[in-house]
């Protein structure tokens, strides 16, 4: 189980952010955190109810299982796995290098934000073999099986035959033989809308995580390094995904900005309002901002005092009524 010390709650809830809790940014010695779940969710048959700065994972053999629920699990770091009702997966491999599930009953959605260099995301289905070799979206589900790809690319074996499927194709795997069809990526339903309020909410979350991180005693591991990391907000109460450089769109169209360019997006400004004969009579705080596409994070409910959607990043004042928001995404 990937836990917190019990020192960041206490920081979280007093609101107060020393440097030691922001620091807490790594899980990333296994696949297989379980980070948000929404109703009955359970692991080889016992219900999972994670605390608040608790998250617990899913070893090697076991099965995850949603029945009237959902859930969220962190693979290798910018990869996400979610699980709509009545679908299981069995954790074949956790190892970053090497990360293998097999989607047993159901549908499950995978947002690929990152490969690494020697991680690897793999899963089974029906006997195919699915490999996701691009950053993207994948939707597979196990019966009738089938690999959707609404972004990205992936390698699909079954027997001794692979194809190559790629955006807006579908790989029906439950034949003998591979057939590759076209579908329509704009037909979406109400769990792949599900999964689109998800990545905003870890979206709102990153850029906060960026801002810190982007201070001089948070930049080692982050910033110009290429290597993306998941981060702990205590904020929050969640963790976020840090791409390594430049700014990850999500498929669903939300932001993750790296520490090395979100000072650049949010930089503070100090305000003067003159008398007109140039003495100040008041100050305050503006912050440049950046318009993202398709809303971004617009609709992510009181993320932002300081504008949101295509207006921008604004000051994140407002911040703490998505954490008390975040339990209430399911909107079926």
């Amino acid at each position: 189980m990937a836990k917190v010390p019990a020192t960041l709650s206490a920081v979280c809830c007093s609101i107060v952010f020393a440097a030691g809790a922001w620091a807490q940014s790594v899980i990333s010695a296994h696949s297989g955190v379980i980070h948000y779940v929404e109703g009955d969710v359970t692991i080889d048959g016992t219900a999972v109810h994670p605390k608040f700065a608790e998250f617990p994972d899913v070893k090697s053999g076991q099965v995850l299982a949603t029945e009237e629920g959902r859930v969220e699990v962190l693979l290798t770091p910018g990869v996400f796995l979610r699980l709509t009702d009545n679908s299981s997966v069995r954790m074949i491999s956790n190892a970053l290098a090497d990360t293998r599930l097999e989607v047993v009953t159901g549908s499950a959605l995978v947002e690929v934000g990152e490969l690494l260099e020697h991680n690897a995301i793999a899963f089974d289905t029906a006997g195919a073999h699915l490999v996701l070799s691009k950053k993207g979206l994948y939707r597979i589900t196990a019966n009738p099986a089938l690999l959707q790809v609404y972004d990205g690319q992936a390698l699909v074996t079954t027997g001794s035959e692979t194809v190559t499927a790629k955006k807006g194709h579908e790989i029906d795997v439950s034949a003998a033989k591979p057939v590759d069809t076209k579908f329509d990526t704009k037909n979406t339903d109400s769990f792949y809308r599900w999964s689109a309020r998800r990545a905003e909410y870890v979206a709102a979350a990153n850029v906060i995580s960026a801002r810190v991180a982007s201070n001089s005693d948070y930049r080692s591991g982050y910033t110009g390094s290429g290597t993306g990391a998941w981060s702990w907000n205590p904020y929050f109460g969640m963790y976020t995904f840090l791409p390594g450089s430049g700014i990850y769109w999500s498929p669903f169209g939300s932001p993750f900005y790296s520490p090395g360019i979100i000072t650049g997006i949010y930089v503070p400004q100090r305000t003067l309002l003159s008398t007109g004969n140039g003495v100040p009579v008041n100050m305050g705080t503006t912050h440049a901002s950046v318009a993202p596409a398709s809303g971004g994070l617009g609709s992510a409910g009181g993320v932002q005092s300081g504008g949101a959607g295509r207006a921008g990043i604004g000051a994140f004042s407002g911040a703490s009524s998505v954490g008390h928001s975040i339990g209430s995404t399911r909107g079926r």
